[in-house]
């Protein structure tokens, strides 16, 4: 699979590098964030897929303090652009259903005996 050229701005081939090597190849993702309501432009960053820990975190909050919570998640995933996306609301939550949608769940089939 031939890599992109150009890497978005404020990510590094190093950080990537780094993140893979300390979190797992497959555990690495660029996520693109709306910065408008119109999903005109993106601001990407560099995240990780939510671990079991993370998520422990983050359902120990869930009820009692949902913004603890999610800034857990958020926190906790983003590996670039943490000020910038917690300094504002709506890049925030789009990091936010960006990450839920990264947890992976796989939905099993029941069967009667």
């Amino acid at each position: 699979m031939a890599k992109e050229e150009k890497l978005p701005e404020g990510i590094t081939e190093a950080m990537i590098s780094d993140a893979k090597t300390k979190h797992g190849a497959d555990k690495v993702r660029i996520l693109s964030i709306p910065v408008d309501d119109d999903a005109t432009a993106y601001k990407d960053v560099l995240a990780i897929i939510p671990t079991r820990r993370i998520i422990g975190m983050y359902q120990r909050f869930q009820d009692s303090d949902p913004l603890k919570a999610q800034e857990i998640l958020v926190k906790n995933c983003l590996l670039s652009h943490k000020d910038e996306i917690m300094a504002d609301d709506g890049l925030f939550f789009g990091a936010l259903n960006l990450l839920a949608k990264l947890i992976p769940v796989r939905e099993g089939i029941i069967k009667n005996c």
